[in-house]
């Protein structure tokens, strides 16, 4: 991404302002074009239409935990219980429909013990002033031991109805479910981000908690709703997934959701946001998904093994964080510098 900014054009920057504030988001656009174009002599597979369409699904999953993950990275927070959030989801939604639950008061049940999860982690991390990354972790692995507990570690399956199964297996014309709610999602996402008060306080709590104070921010509320809406959001991509399988199984990616949170970090991150808060975008998160959607695709379809994939996934974050952070490690420096001076 930072060799694509340098090799546009400076003077193009400024003399559009609106392409210098979108920078990131056309530097990622244009590595995603390049992808496409270098994917088809890797693998012929790649851009035939049966895998773009499992590739839009996959991302959306993914891209909808992302979201969610940006309202608390803009914040200069995190939620490394994302993934055990999907993975508490998907067993209550799958037991529930075993047991003959209805498909509305089950959809209820999980997004309650989402919103749960989402409020604990917010009233913790605000009110006890912990670290969010202590508080997310002991919040994981609470989650992680009652599924085990509750389901033995055995997957749950049995006679779930094909309505609730094409909430996540089934299309919308030739688009899949999980895709037009991705794209749902980022729209009214967006619009909240730039059109309402609560998106302004969302950017001005992550830039400068004193100053938003200060300006009449309700900074505690602020940072609550923001865990919210992450868990919200991980729990509308857990329903999704485990509607696809119409089955739980605690160990695999689909049922435990394996990696959820570092995914989504990463979506984010590559979008552009900075983990130190006040930076970032919908549409950067948006884009970063799909980038890393892609690769994820496209790697084991040219022979690389899982093992390398998560070695790239986390030098990807790796170099994304110290782009993102570049500004306050050459500040840092100077300083040290001057000091040894």
């Amino acid at each position: 991404m930072a060799v694509l900014k340098s090799i546009l054009p400076k003077a193009l920057f400024k003399k559009r302002p609106y392409i210098r504030e979108y920078k990131n988001e056309i530097a990622i656009s244009l590595l995603i074009i390049v992808v496409f174009v270098v994917s088809q002599f890797l693998s012929p597979v790649f851009l035939s239409a049966d895998n773009l369409l499992n590739l839009l699904r996959q991302t959306a999953y993914t891209a909808i935990a992302a979201i969610g993950m940006y309202f608390v990275i803009l914040i200069g927070g995190i939620d490394l219980s994302i993934g055990a959030t999907v993975q508490i989801v998907g067993m209550v939604s799958i037991m529930m429909m075993v047991d003959g639950v209805s498909i509305g008061v089950t959809i209820a049940a999980a997004l309650a013990v989402g919103l749960l999860v989402g409020l604990l982690n917010g009233i913790i991390v605000t009110y006890g002033r912990l670290q969010p990354f202590v508080v997310t972790l002991v919040t994981r692995q609470i989650m992680q031991g009652i599924v085990l507990v509750a389901s033995g570690g055995a997957s749950i399956s049995g006679d779930v109805p094909d309505t609730f199964m094409q909430i996540g297996a089934g299309y919308i014309g030739f688009i899949p479910v999980p895709v037009v709610v991705m794209f749902v999602i980022a729209v009214a996402a967006f619009f909240m981000m730039r059109k309402t008060t609560f998106g302004r306080r969302l950017y001005i709590t992550g830039s400068n908690q004193t100053a938003a104070y200060y300006s009449g921010t309700n900074v505690r509320r602020v940072k609550v709703l923001a865990y919210v809406l992450c868990a919200l959001f991980a729990t509308v991509s857990g329903l999704l997934s485990v509607a696809r399988i119409g089955a739980f199984q605690p160990t695999t990616t689909h049922g435990g959701a394996a990696g959820m949170e570092l995914n989504a970090i990463a979506a984010v991150v590559v979008g552009g946001a900075s983990l130190s808060g006040g930076k970032g975008s919908i549409v950067g998160t948006l884009l970063g998904a799909v980038l890393y959607g892609i690769l994820s695709n496209l790697f084991p379809l040219i022979g690389i093994s899982s093992y390398i994939q998560q070695l790239i996934q986390g030098f990807i974050i790796l170099m994304a964080v110290l782009i993102s952070s570049k500004g306050k490690i050459l500040r840092v420096l100077r300083k040290e510098g001057a000091k040894v001076a």
